[in-house]
């Protein structure tokens, strides 16, 4: 475990309420794509928006673009500054190809920076040497239509290569009457990565992507011409880009360690005849640790960012300026002190930034870890966090929808157009204090459990209210309702999150994992716009979610593994918001003819023909609904 702390680490001696997605779980759980196996992740909220489109958050406000949670792959920030989140549907890499995935629930600001309020989560490849030889991937099925990989490892520079690359698509799913969405989803991506050990126990990684990634969806676009206020109409989303990364760690000859990492991120997103971003990143963090005697364990760091963009937009939603640079400086320290030694640690962790949005924000973490025997431990933090303004909150101006005469809200003879405008730069940063409590035990070789509990406090979280009405003297005359954003909503969150791993037979695995979650957010100012965001936010997450997994291994040729999992009911049923409760079931068989050749069949979502999992926001899209669905999957490695 590396993310909780950037350091190397057991399980049992992390601080911190974390959970390891590995290779073998991905595998197993029949997962196709990144988002679906974070489901595997007690406290992790996924929900599908369609079948190219997911919310994922950790402990709350969950979102199309869930903007509390940092994501990194090997290191590399995919956090989107457009809209504070993660295009899920850009994002993908060879599933065969990741180590592990590492879920960090809470706050991780001291170490990762601004953004990583709730949770990190780091998504960690194979050394290339662990990828030799040549594998073969081919899929298809009823929603996953057709899937075709390849990769290929070798030797080469006395270090280990590997290239590969990607293709698949993706079925349409439905609406609730049963008819197909518009939600294709097409891409192919093109990969490398090279490890290298240099001598004097230097070693250097260089990877690198390429990717397409068409989308399709359908939008209730706002229209004044519409008797309705709206207009249903198709939508083609196009994401492209690639990315160089590179890292070099190694040993000082005082036998301290230290790691630079850069890397290059270039990428595109256009939405037909809305939007179209460009932009270019550019990373440089260094990280140095050191021991100071014998009870401190020192690491620090510094960091620098530039991203630029370019947008071009029209209709749905303007952004002014068109063009716009970023820069993100940082310096951290973190100090692992032993208090009695194998039996008590303090940790101290501060971060400072400053970004071109919100200036310096002061970033502190304080953890108490006790391990009162080899198989227990108990911990407790405290730590605060903040979530700086996107480009689209300070910039936009988006239509948001148009209320015709006559209609609830709207007394007068004209149309209203509310539109949602910038607000010249007053945005503020959202804020935490949060506070957990941890408890592992390792009952015996073939059973273990971790609890984690949480109370969380927000503040000046993003919301908008009503400001100016104008009239729009155009050849049919209008009203125009202008909204502004605002940090007037403050929350809080609690909840508990329980996952046990047990062994009954050496050849049988179950993981049962709970989670509850209590958000309560509520309006400042008792503006009708604050209050409404207010809501929506408390109607976001599920309060309760259970997951069962069993996994046979019957012999080296067949294995058997079953997932159930449970999800309360968003919001309440009168409401916009409203989604029932639902239970899903994925099954998974696998066949090992040869040593070198797996055959399986998977059946997701088997409990009914379709079910909603989540309502869309930001972007107006059509709410659809997750399908049944089943593939036949074959691996041939050689």
């Amino acid at each position: 475990m590396t993310s909780a702390s950037r350091k190397a680490e057991r399980l049992h001696d992390v601080a911190a309420a974390v959970f390891v997605i590995t290779r073998d779980d991905i595998e197993r759980s029949g997962a196709t794509n990144i988002p679906e196996a974070l489901r595997l992740a007690p406290g992790v909220n996924v929900a599908s928006l369609a079948n190219n489109r997911w919310a994922v958050s950790v402990r709350g406000f969950n979102d199309r673009w869930g903007n509390k949670l940092l994501v990194l792959m090997d290191g590399r920030s995919i956090y989107s500054p457009l809209f504070s989140g993660v295009v899920w549907e850009d994002q993908d890499t060879l599933l065969e190809d990741i180590d592990r995935i590492e879920v960090v629930r809470g706050p991780g600001a001291a170490m990762w920076g601004a953004n990583a309020v709730n949770g990190v989560i780091n998504i960690i490849t194979r050394r290339a040497r662990d990828t030799q030889g040549d594998l073969l991937v081919a899929a298809a099925g009823s929603e996953e239509r057709a899937l075709l990989a390849f990769r290929h490892g070798g030797e080469a520079g006395g270090g280990h290569f590997r290239v590969w690359g990607k293709a698949f698509k993706r079925d349409q799913s439905v609406t609730a009457d049963g008819h197909t969405g518009n939600d294709y989803w097409r891409a192919g991506r093109l990969g490398f990565r090279g490890d290298w050990s240099m001598g004097n126990d230097h070693r250097l990684m260089l990877s690198g992507q390429m990717y397409s990634s068409p989308t399709g969806d359908r939008w209730n676009l706002a229209d004044l011409s519409s008797p309705q206020g709206v207009t249903l109409i198709d939508r083609r989303q196009g994401g492209q880009g690639g990315h160089l990364l590179g890292r070099n760690e190694w040993t000082l000859a005082d036998g301290s360690q230290a790691a630079l990492q850069a890397y290059v991120d270039v990428s595109s997103l256009e939405l037909q005849d809305t939007f179209k971003e460009d932009r270019t990143t550019v990373d440089l963090d260094f990280q140095h640790r050191v021991l100071l005697g014998q009870n401190h364990d020192v690491i620090w760091g510094l960091g620098y960012r530039y991203s630029h963009d370019r947008i071009n937009a029209t209709g749905f939603m303007v952004a002014q300026p068109s063009s716009r640079a970023f820069t993100l400086a940082s310096a951290f320290i973190y100090d692992d002190i032993t208090v009695l030694p194998n039996a008590l640690r303090l940790m101290l962790g501060l971060r400072v930034e400053d970004n071109s949005f919100t200036g310096v924000e002061p970033l502190p973490n304080v953890r108490l870890m006790w391990t009162p025997s080899d198989s227990q431990s108990l911990w407790a933090s405290v730590a605060r966090a903040v979530r700086t303004p996107s480009r689209g909150e300070l910039d936009g101006e988006v239509n948001l929808s148009v209320t015709p005469p006559g209609a609830p809200g709207n007394p007068t003879p004209l149309p209203i157009l509310t539109r949602s405008i910038p607000d010249d730069h007053q945005l503020q940063n959202e804020t935490v204090l949060a506070y957990e409590l941890g408890y592992r035990h390792q009952f015996s070789a073939s059973l273990s459990a971790d609890f984690a509990a949480f109370y969380n406090q927000y503040d000046d979280l993003r919301s908008a209210m009503l400001s100016t009405r104008q009239i729009a003297l155009a050849r049919a005359p209008y009203l125009i309702q202008n909204i502004i954003p605002d940090n007037s909503i403050q929350a809080n969150t609690r909840g508990v999150e329980i996952a046990v791993d047990w062994y009954p037979l050496s050849w049988w695995r179950i993981q049962p994992s709970y989670s509850y979650l209590r958000l309560d957010a509520s309006s400042k100012t008792g503006d009708p716009i604050s209050v409404s965001n207010a809501n929506k936010m408390n109607a976001s997450d599920p309060q309760h979610q259970l997951s069962l997994r069993s996994s046979l291994s019957l012999s080296d040729k067949h294995r058997f593994d079953l997932w159930l999992r449970y999800v309360s009911e968003l919001g309440a049923r009168n409401s916009r918001i409203a989604i029932p409760a639902y239970t899903t079931l994925d099954l998974r068989y696998a066949w090992r003819p040869t040593r070198d050749l797996e055959v399986s069949v998977v059946g997701q979502n088997l409990l009914d023909h379709s079910h909603p999992e989540f309502v869309p926001s930001l972007l107006p899209s059509q709410q659809l609904e997750l399908q049944r669905g089943m593939y036949v999957k074959a691996k041939w490695q050689f």
